[in-house]
């Protein structure tokens, strides 16, 4: 058992380096950076847009930057409406609003970036190596059990990598272009729902090692777990309108349990209440992971 623990460590290692040395690490930051970056200033602008409006309905001066009038602004339903949205259940807004509002927007987008970015990303992780034939030589050293999951664990240390320094972009963007913010907790806030995010997206880091398990072509690997991911979405929203159209049941209800999407909103859930939603998520990546190892095991390498 500790042996093959160190296996996976190993793998895992190997994993996350030769992404470094290929260039594909500094390319998952950035594409984690920029997005981040340009989502965090298109909010900032919608906020300044709503600032503004509200200053002229109430006579009094616009701001020059944004953030200012965000207690004003609570105080309607445009702005709380929106937030409603972006947490999916009136009833955990209060909850959130004790974050800055861009930390707040920073989880909601991680929720619908991560799951894409870090799939597409581990989709090759064995596909390629299957394709070259390269993965015989670490079949001659270790188990193919290890293989796949250090790989999955080296994925899972990349995407948390990329996750945790998009926190700075969205951080910048706070301090540069919005009211003073405070910076530790705005920091504290970031780095508590990137945490969130990741965990959510490790769901579709073992969907998309499952899908590199199936064949020897990245390129198709990549479709099947973008394909896969965006799936899952499709599900859930058919198990929300099932759900509200016709009431709440055994079908809709197991639909969504047995979906990622299904525990988002426990993510929302302010201290540590929303751990065991988390640890589901890990859960279901585990599952995926596992189910792509039983294909492995059994192919031609």
């Amino acid at each position: 058992m500790r042996g093959s623990l160190r296996d996976v460590a190993l793998v895992a290692r190997f994993e996350v380096v030769r992404a470094i040395r290929t260039w594909r690490a500094l390319a998952l930051v950035v594409l984690y950076l920029v997005a981040t970056a340009g989502a965090g200033k298109i909010f900032v602008e919608l906020l300044s847009t709503m600032e503004t409006a509200l200053a002229h309905t109430l006579r009094v001066p616009p701001t020059d930057r944004p953030g200012a009038m965000t207690a004003k602004l609570l105080e309607g339903e445009e702005l709380r409406s929106m937030l409603e949205g972006m947490v999916g259940d009136p009833q955990l807004v209060e909850g959130v609003l004790s974050h800055p509002l861009l930390a707040i927007f920073h989880l909601w987008l991680g929720l619908l970036l991560v799951p894409f970015f870090a799939s597409a990303n581990a989709a090759e992780s064995i596909s390629g190596d299957l394709k070259t034939r390269a993965v015989r030589w670490e079949a001659h050293r270790t188990g193919r059990l290890e293989i796949v999951f250090g790989r999955y664990l080296g994925q899972a240390g990349l995407t948390l990598a990329a996750s945790v320094l998009s926190i700075l972009a969205t951080w910048i963007v706070g301090m540069v272009f919005m009211v003073r913010q405070p910076p530790l907790g705005l920091l504290v806030s970031l780095a508590s729902f990137t945490v969130r995010a990741w965990a959510f997206g490790m769901a579709f880091v073992g969907l998309a090692m499952a899908c590199s398990a199936l064949t020897a072509s990245p390129a198709w690997a990549r479709v099947l777990a973008i394909g896969a991911a965006a799936g899952t979405w499709v599900l859930y929203g058919i198990a929300r309108w099932g759900s509200e159209e016709w009431g709440a049941g055994i079908v809709w209800d197991a639909l969504l349990q047995a979906l990622p999407q299904g525990w988002m909103r426990g993510l929302w859930l302010p201290g540590v209440h929303w751990v065991p939603s988390a640890f589901v998520c890990l859960a279901f990546g585990l599952a995926a992971t596992s189910a792509g190892a039983l294909r492995f095991v059994r192919r031609d390498l």
